[in-house]
């Protein structure tokens, strides 16, 4: 039995100055923020692409090109404002054992939730979750995330044994933009970084005004995935038309009371 899934000896020692002062903004690649035994068992576990909607050619706000991916939402989707669908959103009765833990981890824990509140310098936040599966030529071109939103933790799940680091697939931290764009392409920073995604990593980064980020086209062969799964910290009582109603966290945790 898996007592935990974060490696709180981790966040017991890191130093908070390294994630603030980065740049080009507060960003930090974690190697091992899950326990071993946690990591082996989420991915495992993680949910089958039967069960994601495939996102091909949705327009962008900004008019970048299409994140192009299959989605899967915990319990609601932004992605279903109008009409709910069958596919792309899961509940928590229908997850597996362990993802069942390690999100009422996520929920109840406060060491792990005090830790980001730190980090972004943020008093409260609301907790959405989504997971990601990039297929060939999947892409996500640069962009910022959404104002409401105060930053995201992106776990990843590949291994070594499943992925070649040659097909591409890291994050890229992007800073120094060329043009005055906000739908630029990967040439028009001059800074760019990669994360690491493979054994074990994960990427947390706080929203700013500069926090430009994405993954180039992933060149793997057909049948190979990257995935990831993405912990994402909004503000609380937020007017955008895609925030989540503050009920929502209530209507979690008491789901993982029931």
């Amino acid at each position: 039995m898996i007592n935990n899934f974060i490696n709180y000896d981790l966040i017991k020692l890191f130093d908070a100055q390294s994630f603030i002062s980065n740049s080009p903004f507060p960003w930090y690649n974690f190697d091992s923020f899950l326990t071993l035994e946690g990591f082996k068992q989420l991915l495992q576990d993680f949910p089958s692409l039967e069960l994601f909607e495939k996102h091909e050619g949705l327009a962008r706000v900004h008019g970048q090109r299409s994140h192009d991916r299959y989605y899967l939402a915990y319990e609601t989707s932004v992605y279903h404002q109008i009409k709910r669908k069958d596919q792309g959103i899961i509940t928590y009765k229908h997850l597996p054992p362990s993802w069942q833990m390690f999100i009422k981890e996520l929920e109840t824990s406060q060491i792990y939730q005090n830790f980001i509140k730190s980090l972004f310098k943020v008093a409260d936040f609301q907790i959405r979750y989504a997971w990601h599966v990039g297929v060939t030529n999947s892409e996500v071109s640069p962009h910022k995330d959404a104002e409401q939103k105060a930053g995201t933790h992106i776990f990843y799940f590949n291994t070594s044994e499943d992925w070649d680091t040659t097909w591409d697939g890291s994050t890229l931290v992007l800073g120094d933009k060329l043009k005055d764009a906000m739908n630029p392409d990967f040439s028009d920073f001059t800074t760019v970084i990669p994360t690491q995604f493979i054994n074990n990593h994960s990427f947390l980064f706080k929203n700013t005004p500069n926090a430009w980020h994405g993954v180039k086209p992933l060149n793997c062969p057909q049948g190979k995935y990257r995935r990831l799964f993405n912990v994402i910290f909004e503000f609380p009582q937020t007017n955008h038309p895609l925030s989540l109603p503050k009920k929502f966290l209530k209507r979690t945790l008491s789901g993982l009371r029931n």
